[in-house]
């Protein structure tokens, strides 16, 4: 009996339980494995090809579902959806694989009973139509066999993450362990050293810049070539002041009003002072001063209109759907390209600083800060204001979600069995920024919370610890499956 069949004759049965409900996720096609795929690889997984079709589908589904969410996504986030929906393709076909291996297999009623669920492909009557679901999935570029293999994968995959939900359990100590330890708080005192803070450590001698150059010769010019546009490529720049009124669509045209002040201005009145008074803009606090810009920051009609003015001329009066305004040219400064010759010293400064600074951090951190702190069991006040640090409180920390203002890691971890007042023993290291860490106060929860919440508390931990389990075995499945990668192309 075919899949519709058994539609057709289940449909009005009573539902029976399924193990995953499939909703839209399933209907839009962002599973794994279609039967009919033929194209280019995007990965092979155990030598079971994902093709570019199943990866285009998937593709198109999620980045329709985050638009609707986030708006249009850029460039750098299409890329790093590209690698997410790659990635969980190869996890979705290592799990399938997996479960066949274990002999876990879904029937064609299981899959019968989850089209019959699912709200897209009911009629009128409120019953499933066959016509509907053949329209729908047609309507997804995919065919009939194509769209039940794939609820049959998904399945087939929560099949087997209740499997190994059943293999994650704990004993009540060790449940209760964990909920001592989830609401914990501590507080820290901690030193955040970055390499700028050394800088004035670090005195560069004429010895020094031949010593560096003679070691890293090709260095200087590398590093030009590589920030010349950022840094040494100086677009034209301009100086401006400006008067502007503000404009209502139908209300009253002030273009005579602004003549007029322009005019004051021509004959040699204080354009400072006019602004001020008139100007309905920011910039009329300081007397209309827009600064110096670029002129590639500025919009085109402004561009123009400043493009052959000498120092102290007015522009036209400018029209834009908001507002009417004019500039005077206060300074203009050409373009200009440092030469390399020009800033071949500075950057040769910075390269030693780039390369010494984090070493001498690391040393003030492990040679002075760290002993004297542990000597005198409170932050040497004297040594980290001479560097400009100073000692935070980080105030109660949880030990299980510390969140972003904490140490690192491998600090919380040392701070779990650490008594209070304890200047913990390592310097620790995070991007580049190095802590020094005293333990403060450790808060733990009334075990009588635990013992009057039993229930309730047993379930959301066991909930906590399977996803935990669950998730680490399917890390460890990737990461023993044979996955050759390819280029993927959205």
């Amino acid at each position: 009996m075919s899949i519709l069949e058994k539609l057709r004759s289940g449909q009005d049965s009573t539902p029976m339980q399924i193990v995953f409900l499939l909703v839209i996720i399933s209907f839009v096609g962002f599973m794994g494995q279609g039967g009919g795929d033929k194209g280019t690889n995007v990965a092979v997984v155990n030598g079971v090809p994902i093709t570019d079709i199943q990866f285009n589908r998937a593709y198109r589904a999620e980045s329709r579902l985050r638009e609707s969410q986030q708006g249009a996504l850029s460039e750098a986030q299409q890329q790093q959806l590209v690698e997410v929906v790659r990635s969980s393709l190869v996890e979705q076909q290592v799990l399938v694989q997996e479960a066949h291996r274990l002999g876990v297999e879904v029937s064609d009623a299981e899959v019968a009973r989850t089209l019959l669920r699912e709200p897209a492909f009911r009629g009128a009557n409120g019953k499933f139509d066959e016509a509907t679901y053949l329209k729908r999935i047609g309507q997804e570029g995919t065919t009939q066999d194509e769209f039940e293999q794939r609820i049959r994968d998904e399945l087939v995959r929560d099949k087997l993450r209740q499997l190994a939900f059943l293999g994650a359990s704990s004993s009540e100590s060790a449940l209760r362990h964990a909920w001592v330890d989830a609401g914990t708080t501590v507080d820290l005192t901690v030193v955040r050293i970055r390499p700028s803070a050394l800088e004035k450590d670090l005195v560069i001698t004429d010895e020094l810049r031949a010593e560096w150059k003679k070691e890293n010769e090709a260095a200087p010019r590398e590093a030009y070539d590589r920030d010349k546009t950022r840094l040494y490529d100086h677009p034209e720049q301009v100086k401006l002041r400006m008067i502007r009124l503000a404009t209502t669509p139908g209300g009253p045209d002030l273009t005579a009003k602004l003549e007029a002040l322009r005019a004051q201005v021509a004959a040699g009145g204080d354009m400072e002072l006019l602004a001020k008074r008139w100007s309905e803009d920011a910039s009329a606090l300081r007397g209309g001063d827009l600064g110096s810009k670029p002129v590639t920051q500025l919009t085109p009609e402004l561009a123009t209109a400043v493009a052959t003015l000498e120092a102290g001329a007015l522009s036209p009066i400018l029209t834009t759907p908001t507002d009417l305004r004019f500039v005077r040219l206060e300074e203009r400064t050409p373009a200009k390209v440092d030469s390399f010759e020009e800033v071949e010293s500075s950057i040769v400064d910075r390269l030693i600083r780039e390369e010494k600074l984090p070493g001498l951090a690391r040393d003030f951190a492990e040679q002075q800060l760290l002993p004297q702190w542990t000597e005198k069991g409170v932050a040497p006040e004297a040594l980290l204001s001479e560097h400009g640090l100073s000692a935070r409180a980080t105030g109660p920390l949880r030990l299980a979600e510390p969140g972003p203002m904490a140490p690192p890691a491998a600090a919380m971890e040392a701070a779990r069995s650490a008594a209070a007042g304890t200047v913990l023993p390592k310097v620790y290291d995070e991007a580049g920024t190095f802590f020094v860490v005293q333990v403060g106060q450790r808060v733990q929860p009334d075990p009588a919370e635990f013992d009057s919440n039993q229930g309730q508390l047993r379930e959301q931990l066991l909930l906590t610890e399977r996803s935990e389990f669950y998730q680490a075995w399917v890390t460890d499945l990737k990461a023993n499956a044979k996955v050759e990668m390819t280029a993927a192309k959205n």
